[in-house]
């Protein structure tokens, strides 16, 4: 059993840096306490299956490129209050509205299934507690925002 966490942990930091800048170590650490900041809003964007590795999933927010996640990674923007929309490309084309609020924090669950030859994605809102316990198996990606 140790021997397949080692493989699938080994495989998942492969993927994460093959793909995409991670966050240094202090800074996923302040990310993962899930402070608000004032008169702006704070939104979580996470993947945390181990499955779904091999693929890169582009993100994308208010027409804006964002990234690209991969299995337990996520991204943390500080963003203006307003409206935003957020968009996950795969098979399909997964998008969430945003109506975000100063001071709040949002979690968003880039959900990935798979598809009959691609994966799927789905993005929905989560509770703090959810995300919580998702984040302690991710990492954070470098990114806009």
């Amino acid at each position: 059993m140790k021997y397949r966490i080692f493989l699938v942990m080994l495989v998942t930091s492969f993927f994460v840096a093959g793909c995409a800048s991670l966050a240094p170590p202090e800074t996923d650490t302040l990310a993962k306490l899930m402070q608000p900041v004032a008169d702006k809003a704070v939104v979580y964007l996470f993947r945390n299956e181990p499955a779904s590795a091999p693929w890169q999933m582009r993100v994308r927010m208010d027409g804006k490129d964002m990234g690209a996640t991969s299995a337990n990674t996520y991204f943390r923007w500080v963003v203006e209050p307003g409206r935003h929309v957020i968009l996950s490309d795969a098979d399909n084309h997964a998008g969430l509205v945003l109506d975000a609020e100063p001071g709040r924090v949002y979690y968003v669950w880039q959900d990935i299934s798979f598809g009959l030859f691609q994966p799927r994605s789905e993005l929905q809102l989560v509770d703090q507690q959810t995300a919580e316990i998702a984040l302690r198996s991710c990492y954070m990606l470098q990114g806009e925002g």
